[in-house]
């Protein structure tokens, strides 16, 4: 099976500047922007399996969860840098490609460097209920020809091929999903219609895919990739404009309005309660210390009394990866197991398997139950005070409770649900990344200070 090459060191930097000039670093005159995000179980999601019931739901978040985990596990320990997460995540954000402009949906992942959706003519196109981008539609689209500077960003084993005047890649990933297709540059709109709002469009490369296929889902058209690393990702082509910062703002799939995802100076964490921790890498994912927990006022280091192999690496921590595509939280087993006890002992319900298998502790009751306070230490001091709504998942039509996490030695992730009701906010400059408690994410402007 094919595997994503990495680029080429000495053309990445090169070409990174020549990828930014695509988006005028006054685009956004200084400050930031907002848009909303949407769940694709959400009540606002115009996708929304109107017969499925929230176990249904529960269960179905907990597959692409486990599955995405396994994946980034084999990512990391293959040092295969670019593979995205083909199936795996949740939240989906409205854009708007070419001109005139197109509206679609694009699924957003912070372990993804591309940017792509797929394009007529389709060899083979996945199934998509938005309609798929025609560049002969667009007045604005321009195809990248070979032996330009951004086709040579491509490592050559990225490359369609060397004939023809137009630049071509082709992707594989560790599932045997892929897109192929033009690499091109193209206007985008993200949250707000073209000449609507105080968005500006901006002009990006992107991958036109006309063949691609795998299991990409078919609410979306294409992936958006937050990652930190790669000249095609979103934030490496507006980092003249947004300054390094990003961030979103994301509330479950049950509760009302949307969530947000900001750019610029809107996704600045700051002000009393903000938290902030070390990225310790950027690339392939955004990456953290975590030293520890505590379950009420008892607290666990990481590497005490185990013989887990990580706590052999190091007695200070684990490095943990933060992801919008991952729907549960992953912990590694001395902490797990730790955890698992504390939440049985103070729910005094009966402890019942999953039925499904996929969660590791679940309870029967049609009341709701109260979960012990626990937080989760990254280093630099920065103490991340998960409730409830960040642990326990609930599905009423079978009175059943689960915990939102589970045991996996290999990756360490803090999942979307742990990030439930937090503002997130990413500085790729200053390599940080803040928390902070909000009351309302569903708010277009969230005051952090």
């Amino acid at each position: 099976m094919a595997t994503p090459a990495k680029l080429s060191r000495s053309l990445l930097g090169f070409t990174l500047l020549a990828l930014l000039c695509l988006v005028e670093p006054s685009a956004l005159g200084g400050g930031g922007f907002t848009a909303d995000l949407i769940h694709r179980d959400s009540l606002s999601s115009p996708f929304r399996d109107p017969f499925a019931t929230d176990s249904e739901f529960m269960h179905s978040a907990a597959r692409r969860s486990i599955s995405h985990a396994h994946r980034i596990w084999a990512r990391l320990g293959s040092k295969i840098r670019y593979d995205l997460t083909s199936n795996g995540g949740g939240y989906y954000v409205k854009v708007w490609i070419g001109d005139p402009p197109l509206e679609t949906f694009l699924l957003i992942d912070t372990g993804s460097d591309l940017l792509w959706t797929q394009c007529e003519p389709c060899i083979n196109c996945y199934h998509q209920k938005p309609p798929i981008f025609v560049p002969g539609n667009s007045r604005t689209y321009r195809t990248v020809k070979r032996r330009t500077k951004v086709c040579n960003s491509l490592d050559r084993s990225w490359r369609g091929g060397d004939t023809g005047r137009d630049c071509t890649y082709y992707y594989t990933y560790m599932d045997k999903s892929f897109t192929k297709g033009d690499v091109a540059e193209e206007t985008f709109t993200i949250g707000t219609p073209p000449g609507a709002g105080a968005i500006p469009a901006v002009r990006m490369a992107f991958g036109c895919g006309h063949n691609n296929s795998g299991k990409f889902q078919d609410i979306g058209s294409g992936i958006l990739g937050l990652a930190g690393s790669g000249p095609f990702s979103l934030i490496s082509q507006m980092e003249g404009s947004i300054r390094g910062l990003f961030g979103y703002c994301l509330v479950t799939e049950t509760g009302q309005g949307t969530s947000k995802i900001s750019f610029g100076e809107d996704a600045v964490v700051s002000g009393p309660g903000a938290i902030s921790t070390t990225l310790v890498t950027i690339s392939p994912y955004y990456t953290v210390i975590l030293e520890g927990f505590s379950i009420e006022d008892k607290r666990f280091s990481y590497g005490d009394n185990s013989a887990d192999s990580e706590a052999k690496e190091s007695n200070k921590g684990v490095k943990m990866v933060i992801d919008s595509g991952a729907t549960l939280t992953s912990l590694p087993s001395q902490y797990f197991s730790k955890l698992r006890t504390a939440v049985a002992d103070a729910i005094s319900s009966r402890e019942v398997p999953d039925p499904k298998g996929e969660h590791d502790l679940c309870f029967r009751t049609p009341e709701q139950i109260t979960a012990p306070v626990v937080t989760l230490h990254f280093a630099g001091g920065a103490d991340m005070v998960l409730g409830a709504v960040n642990m326990l998942g609930r599905s009423p039509e079978h009175d059943l409770v689960c915990l939102t996490m589970k045991k996996m030695d290999r990756v360490p992730v803090l999942g979307y649900i742990a990030q439930l009701n937090f503002k997130v906010g990413f500085n790729r400059r200053e390599k940080t990344v803040s928390f902070k408690h909000v009351m309302d994410c569903t708010a277009q402007h969230i005051d952090m200070i």
